[in-house]
């Protein structure tokens, strides 16, 4: 009788547990609920003009209209109302294009370009490119794409302009700043191009060999590529590593730190602060590569890379050569929406490993050298003859 009575009073409670389980959840789920709902309708009070003057448009503009094309046109304009000087939006064609290319592998003509007054210039023109074989060179601006002029156009607008399918061609207008000034019209046929992200070598002297290694961008695989890189020209006895960061336009945090936890010992390397207020700190293990370092720098190094020579500094491990970089210190995210298209958005601030933000005012070198724009085509050209600030960076680590 009493282990009846026992089991009936443990059914009981177990009753009583499940009964009470379901009412503490059921009021939390309620209260999700209605918080959700709250959210929905103070959101969508928010977007009333939004949806009024989208169905205004669908409904009396007397043209036609795709209503993909609308919600991608609010979307873009939402990302340049931000004022993130970083952040851009792209279609679902032109995003995946973008995602190819962080894999160092694109359709186009092979130049890297930033924004111009006249248009867009040239900073980079790839080996074996379809831009290379035209004779295009760095430094050489785009003034018009087909008839249509680039000034005044979004930069985005532009190189996106400039890609297409492969083995169409497209017809540009090219301002040179020589002597002449010369500005002339070439078709290229658009291809895929793949480019090399990692470029090494061995500059050899009387007084013994240096290595040297150009980092094209911090994307995929490069850090894999890098440190094999590295160990190579350590295998080869030299004295010394010089780094070529120069028109740099950075890449992936990931990417960035296992390539510094390569060359520093122990200790924190670069810290992300987020909108909440957390920080998220990357840090190195102890093994290190001890030899004299120097890092070419200039105005077209950006993010990765300006951390990547800021890092080495700081830790007394490089010296820093050549002009003071942009001053980017935000990290973007790349964000996929449903129907394809894409984003970057500025989402933490970098922090150096001493904790200074280069956001705005970049990274000035040790030593200055500036390169004339007729001379940047030497960039990554190895050689200290035609190229004075690679001459001068082989200089410091002759005297150190």
């Amino acid at each position: 009788m009493k282990n009846r009575v026992n089991i009936i009073t443990a059914v009981v409670l177990m009753a009583l547990t499940g009964l009470l389980t379901y009412v503490v959840t059921f009021s939390m789920v309620r209260e999700d609920f209605n918080r959700q709902l709250d959210v929905f309708s103070t959101r969508r009070e928010e977007l009333d003009s939004f949806f009024e003057a989208l169905d205004n448009i669908e409904n009396r503009y007397i043209g036609g209209t795709e209503k993909d094309k609308l919600v991608q046109g609010a979307i873009d304009g939402m990302i340049k109302a931000t004022g993130d000087p970083w952040a851009f939006y792209l279609g679902p064609d032109d995003f995946r294009a973008y995602l190819q290319s962080q894999s160092n592998q694109s359709v186009g003509i092979g130049v890297t370009v930033e924004p111009d007054e006249r248009g867009v210039k040239i900073t980079e023109v790839l080996s074996q490119s379809p831009a290379a074989e035209a004779g295009l060179l760095a430094g050489d601006v785009i003034t018009h794409i087909k008839d249509d002029a680039i000034a005044g156009m979004e930069f985005n607008d532009a190189v996106s302009a400039m890609r297409g399918n492969e083995f169409t061609t497209v017809m540009l207008t090219v301002s040179r700043p020589d002597e002449e000034n010369r500005s002339f019209s070439v078709e290229i046929m658009r291809r895929t191009v793949i480019r090399d992200p990692v470029v090494s070598g061995i500059i050899e002297s009387a007084r013994g060999k240096t290595g040297y290694i150009r980092i094209i961008n911090f994307d995929d695989h490069v850090d894999t590529e890098f440190i094999s890189k590295v160990n190579e020209l350590i295998k080869e006895d030299v004295t010394g590593l010089i780094f070529d960061v120069r028109s740099n336009p950075g890449g992936k945090l990931s990417v960035l730190v296992r390539m510094l936890d390569h060359l520093l010992p122990e200790g924190d390397l670069i810290t992300l602060r987020y909108k909440d207020g957390h920080d998220d700190v990357r840090t190195s293990d102890s093994e290190c590569i001890e030899l004299p370092m120097a890092v070419l720098i200039n105005g077209d190094s950006y993010s990765a890379a300006e951390f990547f020579a800021a890092c080495l500094r700081e830790y007394d491990w490089a010296v820093l050569v050549g002009e003071k970089t942009s001053g980017k210190g935000y990290a973007q995210e790349t964000i996929r929406l449903p129907d394809g298209s894409g984003f970057n958005l500025s989402t933490s601030e970098y922090f150096t490993s001493k904790g200074h933000s280069l956001a705005h005012v970049g990274l000035t070198p040790d030593v200055e050298v500036t390169l004339p724009a007729d001379d940047q085509k030497h960039i990554g050209s190895m050689d200290p003859g035609l190229d004075r600030q690679l001459a001068r960076a082989l200089q410091e680590l002759r005297a150190g």
